[in-house]
């Protein structure tokens, strides 16, 4: 008997007062599907996203490929999309010793494109996931 293992670990949306987070691993056409979703953003991504980038691409895979200069990347900076990024660096103790220590930073699009999408790409950081506001979300006029 074969057995299928699915791993959904990076496939989640999570909603507190001010913030929609999204695993990393989640498609466009995921996102559509589910109920956690929040109607304006599906609206969004049917409307503008979905004229520049195919649905079935992961928003981080996205992130990695989207040019400064396109109408989506002005559509996530009003969003105010921040992405959670984690990076190992080398830390020295007071004994001399180095360790490794995992740093996991938050920052919005336009510092992520400018100083992490690269180390993504080269495998020397992590997206650990996507977050979008609330409050700008509600603002936002589509």
């Amino acid at each position: 008997m074969e057995t299928l293992v699915q791993n959904d670990d990076f496939k989640y949306v999570i909603q507190d007062t001010g913030s929609v987070y999204f695993g990393r691993e989640l498609s466009y056409t995921e996102m559509m599907a589910r109920d956690d979703v929040p109607f304006k953003f599906k609206a969004i991504i049917n409307g503008h996203i979905a004229k520049d980038t195919d649905l079935d691409l992961k928003i981080s895979m996205h992130l990695l490929e989207m040019d400064t200069q396109s109408f989506t990347y002005r559509i996530f900076e009003q969003l105010k999309l921040a992405v959670r990024v984690c990076y190992k660096t080398r830390k020295r103790s007071i004994t001399g010793r180095q360790t490794d220590r995992w740093v996991h930073k938050v920052c919005p699009v336009k510092q992520f494109c400018a100083q992490y999408r690269d180390k993504v790409k080269a495998h020397q950081a992590v997206i650990e996931e996507i977050s979008i506001s609330k409050l700008a979300l509600m603002v936002i006029n589509i």
